[in-house]
């Protein structure tokens, strides 16, 4: 590959960031045109970026209450994914693949018991079995197809629910990471209350994940790396949002025997006027052996804080974190919460210090729907030496976004198309590559 433009990426990536300044800004008579739209009724919304979560949501109904026949439903949700790597000095990476998910749920019997399930899929279109290690495909690009989920949810009181089977969370350290053709589920038990507003909580045992690029359940030890592992995960975890957007949360999860995580958030919005908004967030994480320590005994730390400027059509922001130097971040069940997770790295390697700017931009007046993109660039620093040594390493990122109108309560098309170019430091060991994606997604 010819990485002769590498040191241009990053100054490509800082002048999209300085241009969607210009951009974010809206014409006067956009701005006049929003009435007595408070400022942070007119703001966008955070932008789309699957490989991070950090929302410590309850456990949501999926359908409002609805009598079991006349509330059932079946929903459509084809998936294209094309995926391709051109890594220096190793064997690209490509295929082309069709799926997605097919959800059926009922309606509710006596408004107490609701039952639910979704079948998963990805067929292979294009996947040379030389350009392996993609994961929109099994192991030797192979094609699949999974009941990913099937629960029963029986509503206790108001909000509250209980839901039990296979299912599917979107929790830091534990959720879908819906990266590929199809995410991460999950078997267990869970009661949890999810709210817009106010207070959501969730608190249960799961057992066992189907990773992203797997038709099998295994017990979650074993997906954290325990040969023959037969230990689950308990979790409780709160979130308060506060009636101006800001938020407060914390979770804990202890897979037994194997790790301990817990972490905390913040964010604190500040209207500055109709136009222009502020949010300071910080979070903490930290992680360790727990038990007979059966993936070894360590002991580490994350601190991310990220500052955003935004405005009715855009948002500035810069970021900065710190991992613990005994280890990095363990993510065996999900994605990472770091506000420095994007499109391929989380930047949470062993004592990595890391940086970010960024910008969003919607060109349409309703922020869900329309064309937006949104850029990125990072920059990771390690300390290791000798055979610990990772080395330094940069991403450069560019999303693009189309959704069409929305037809009642579903979604249209939505086309997505990602960019993001890893510089690695050569004299560290380290290798530049170029990661692409385009997705189409449906819904009916």
């Amino acid at each position: 590959m010819d990485l002769s433009c590498q040191r241009f990426t990053p100054l490509l990536t800082l002048a999209l960031v300085a241009g969607s300044l210009l951009w974010c800004l809206p014409a006067r008579g956009e701005a006049e045109g929003r009435g007595g739209q408070s400022g942070s009724d007119q703001l966008i919304g955070r932008d789309d970026e699957p490989n991070r979560q950090g929302i410590i949501g309850g456990v949501r109904a999926a359908s409002p209450a609805s009598s079991f026949w006349d509330g059932a439903s079946v929903l459509f949700k084809p998936r294209i994914y094309g995926f391709y790597r051109d890594r220096e000095g190793a064997p690209e990476m490509a295929a082309l693949a069709i799926g997605g998910g097919v959800e059926i749920r009922s309606g509710w019997a006596a408004e107490r018991i609701q039952l639910g399930a979704v079948i998963y899929g990805s067929q292979r279109i294009i996947g040379a079995s030389d350009k392996d290690g993609t994961q929109l495909l099994k192991p030797g690009q192979e094609s699949f197809s999974v009941l990913g989920e099937a629960n029963l949810t029986f509503r206790m009181h108001g909000d509250n629910l209980l839901r039990v089977g296979r299912q599917s969370f979107d929790l830091p350290y534990l959720s879908r990471h819906d990266i590929r053709m199809v995410p991460n589920t999950f078997e267990g038990i869970v009661v949890g209350r999810d709210a817009k507003d106010g207070l959501s909580y969730i608190a249960g045992y799961v057992s066992k994940i189907k990773r992203k690029n797997d038709d099998r359940f295994i017990p979650l030890s074993q997906a954290a790396g325990v040969s023959r592992g037969k230990d689950g995960m308990v979790l409780a975890g709160l979130q308060q949002v506060f009636p101006n957007g800001s938020v407060v949360g914390a979770i804990g999860e202890r897979t037994f025997d194997v790790m301990d995580t817990w972490h905390a958030k913040g964010q604190l919005i500040h209207g500055v006027n109709d136009m222009l908004s502020l949010r300071l967030s910080g979070q903490v994480t930290r992680q360790k052996s727990s038990g007979h320590a059966l993936i070894g005994d360590f002991s580490t730390h994350l601190h991310a804080a990220m500052l955003e400027a935004v405005v009715p059509r855009g948002s500035l922001r810069i970021a900065a974190s710190r991992a613990g130097r005994n280890k990095g971040l363990q993510t065996p069940y999900g994605g990472s919460p770091n506000y420095l997770a994007i499109i391929v790295e989380n930047f949470d390697r062993a004592g990595e210090r890391a940086w970010m700017i960024g910008a969003s931009r919607s060109f349409s007046s309703d922020p869900s729907q329309g064309l937006s993109m949104f850029v990125n660039h990072a920059k990771g620093r390690t300390p290791g030496s000798g055979w610990k040594l990772d080395p330094d390493q940069s991403e450069s990122d560019v999303t693009l976004d189309y959704r069409s109108p929305k037809n009642g309560q579903r979604s249209g098309l939505w086309f997505r198309a990602r960019v993001a170019y890893i510089n690695q430091r050569a004299s560290q060991g380290g290798r530049d590559f170029v990661d692409a994606r385009f997705i189409v997604n449906y819904e009916w």
